[in-house]
């Protein structure tokens, strides 16, 4: 099933808990993938490669419980189509605890692609770049939330100087709010 990344809030992690994100937009999948897994302590993290090149301690970590968390978020970045049929066996096992799968771009003939966004249990959630004016209006509304006064010009310069990612913009705009705290003026 699709999703758009404004509609991330409707996801049921109990009913979908395996997610397929994939595109360029890595500071919207980081900030989507914080909001998903907000209250879960237990946090595993893989390559790609290494489930590859050794699937059974992959599926000895994922199978075990822990008796102090009742469900444990697997992450797997760097994915691609070679980890289907992996996903195809976590799929039989029915797993309980949250999977979310990070790729790059994927072609609309990619079988992962596929598989995500025809089963109604999974979920796929295309990420595009940002434009100019969506990282203006962030750095807007961080500003203003922050109550820090700079013009639009400024604005513009920073969002240029981004080249359209979200992480850069989030790292030069925490800069610029360390920087006022100091009392002094922004030009």
């Amino acid at each position: 099933m699709i999703i758009k990344s404004f509609e991330t809030n409707k996801i049921n992690i109990s009913k979908n808990n395996i997610i397929l994100m994939y595109g360029k937009n890595e500071g919207l999948k980081k900030e989507i993938t914080n909001n998903l897994i907000l209250n879960v302590e237990d946090i595993s993290s893989y390559e790609e490669k290494e489930i590859i090149e050794s699937p059974s301690i992959f599926f000895d970590s994922i199978l075990n419980k822990s008796l102090f968390t009742n469900q444990k978020v697997i992450i797997i970045k760097r994915a691609s189509d070679k980890i289907l049929k992996i996903i195809e066996k976590i799929l039989d096992t029915e797993i309980r605890d949250i999977i979310i799968i990070n790729a790059e771009n994927l072609d609309k003939k990619s079988k992962l692609r596929s598989l995500f966004e025809k089963d109604k249990k999974l979920i796929c959630i295309p990420f595009y770049p940002d434009n100019q004016q969506t990282l203006s209006k962030i750095t807007s509304n961080y500003l203003s939330s922050k109550k820090i006064q700079m013009s639009q010009i400024n604005i513009n310069l920073i969002v240029s100087k981004c080249n359209g990612d979200r992480e850069k913009l989030f790292n030069e705009l925490n800069k610029i709010e360390n920087y006022s705290l100091s009392g002094k003026k922004l030009d």
